[in-house]
């Protein structure tokens, strides 16, 4: 929690005011606290409503792929721990439990591949 959650958290739990008064100072700082992160959240492009995409985002998961999934992968299980601090046997069964209990997850046939 940040340092304006944490002032939202204590003004909640003030006891020490009149309880209209203290409800107003709440959903003010309630207020508040949303519209900066609004604020520090909007990113978008040049044009309006346009968002940006990252170029480097295909490359990226080509090079994750390349390291740690293929056959011959360019790093070991030890660096695969290292990285994402679980075994890889430990995350092909959680892969494999989200895959087998929502179909959503599952691969379908490709409107290409026919």
């Amino acid at each position: 929690m940040d340092n304006r959650g944490k002032a939202i958290f204590f003004l909640m739990f003030d006891d020490d005011s009149d309880d209209e008064e203290h409800h107003h100072r709440v959903i003010q700082g309630i207020f508040h606290h949303t519209s900066l992160e609004n604020e520090a959240t909007k990113h978008g492009g040049s044009i309006v409503s346009r968002e940006y995409k990252n170029p480097e985002r295909e490359d990226r998961h080509c090079n994750l792929m390349f390291d740690y999934f293929n056959e011959r992968p360019h790093f070991n299980t030890t660096d695969f721990r290292r990285r994402f601090q679980m075994r890889k046997e430990l995350f092909y069964r959680i892969l494999n439990d989200v895959i087998n209990h929502e179909p959503y997850f599952r691969q379908k046939k490709d409107g290409l591949d026919q």
